[in-house]
């Protein structure tokens, strides 16, 4: 039945106690229940680590054979459902107890195990981390070019989090090493940065909403009164995606929502940034900034739907470009006017539960007046001195100012 090897981890012995009892059906058979234990010290916890070919033989010849349901094979042996029934699919696939035989139940295909793989990984992340911490897609094609991958790995967020931990990593210490390494590109921008005027300014980003973060699960209400929550379900929410820009003096200038999927591309950004235009103003080279207009410079990521062709066409309307350098969210000012939007939307969902969303995006479209995204522009600011040199460092006036806040927010 269950098995598994005795291991010690921080310092308790896990110890392997398989203890088996016999129950008489309501028919008036004998079966047999495998309860598994772990003994902590004195402490035993029942849960299975590993299952032999007697436990797969047992749940498939109950499905398949005695007409009996999975949820009552998986009760009868104390597994999980799902791991019952992966296994009686995987049997009428293959015919077999295993979904691949050569390899069983030994973790072989699992990246923990797969040392060559692991250290293929941890060079990576000592030379070139930026290559983990882009795009999931891009991630994916990069990883696969590395000894050791295998088809098997999902392109997915966890089985990159699953790579990085077995290499000693986590995905934000490898962004804090990007950081760090990009520190002189941060300081470099963060003095062009303040020399510019916040009313030439506009900030412009994508950001995505799929429902999920829009419901409130947990709510107020008073003391021995039960909660009633209004929020609608999650899954009759559409995923959206919404392009915005504002400046410090006008609020919200242009804003674009769509469903999705499919997702943004590039020529959906250059198609908002034409809408963008009738609001900005062409930027005077060679004059100074207390000669320029108001709303003459476009603040951008480096998304991959802001694509070279966004700078081209910046350009030759007038606009001056302004990328961030990488890994600086804290100097786009929009981040925050992002989370202001998340926030009326979220209160707009649940306030009213039977308006139709579009109607809800509109609404917390409105509250964004100039005089709070204004706000978020000046946190922008203070994030850019601190990363001036001359500012804040040793023997400067702010010296020490911003020593108790975190490098990165979380």
């Amino acid at each position: 039945m269950p098995y598994c090897s005795p291991t010690r981890e921080k310092g308790l012995l896990l110890t392997w106690v398989p203890s088996y009892q016999m129950e008489r059906s309501s028919e008036g058979s004998l079966r047999t229940l495998c309860i598994p234990l772990f003994i902590f010290g004195s402490v035993r916890t029942s849960f299975f680590i590993m299952f032999d070919d007697t436990a797969r033989m047992l749940v498939i010849s109950w499905v398949l054979f005695e007409g009996v349901s999975t949820t009552e094979a998986a009760r009868r042996l104390v597994c999980d459902r799902t791991t019952a029934a992966a296994w009686v699919k995987a049997h009428k696939d293959t015919g077999e107890w295993w979904t691949d035989p050569a390899i069983r139940n030994r973790h072989a295909d699992n990246v923990l195990f797969d040392e060559h793989f692991v250290r293929a990984v941890n060079a990576v992340v000592l030379s070139d981390p930026e290559q983990l911490l882009g795009e999931i897609k891009d991630v994916s094609f990069f990883l696969s070019t590395l000894p050791g991958y295998r088809d098997s790995y999902k392109c997915s967020i966890a089985t990159l989090y699953r790579v990085l931990r077995a290499a000693g990593y986590s995905y934000k210490q490898l962004y804090r090493m990007c950081r760090e390494r990009d520190q002189a590109r941060r300081a470099a921008f963060a003095k062009l940065f303040l020399s510019v005027p916040l009313r030439c300014l506009v900030s412009a980003n994508e950001t995505h909403k799929d429902g999920g973060d829009l419901r409130r699960r947990h709510g107020r209400w008073l003391r021995d009164v039960r909660f009633e929550c209004q929020s609608r379900d999650r899954r009759s929410m559409l995923r959206t995606s919404t392009m915005m820009a504002f400046s410090f003096s006008d609020g919200v200038l242009h804003s674009v929502t769509t469903p999705t999927p499919p997702s943004q591309s590039s020529d959906d950004w250059l198609i908002f940034l034409n809408g963008l235009l009738p609001t900005t103003n062409r930027f005077l080279p060679g004059q100074p900034w207390r000669l320029q207009r108001d709303r003459c410079v476009l603040l951008y990521e480096n998304a991959p739907i802001d694509s070279a062709e966004a700078d081209v066409f910046t350009a030759t309307n007038g606009i001056f470009p302004l990328r961030l350098p990488p890994y600086s969210p804290e100097l786009q000012p929009i981040e925050e006017v992002f989370s202001e939007y998340s926030y009326q939307l979220k209160t707009a969902h649940n306030s009213h539960p039977r308006v139709p969303e579009a109607l809800l995006h509109a609404v917390a479209l409105s509250k964004l007046t100039a005089p709070n995204t204004a706000s978020h522009s000046e946190h922008s600011l203070l994030e850019a001195v601190r990363n001036v040199p001359e500012f804040c460092g040793p023997g400067w006036p702010w010296e020490g100012l911003f020593a108790s806040l975190p490098d990165v927010r979380d």
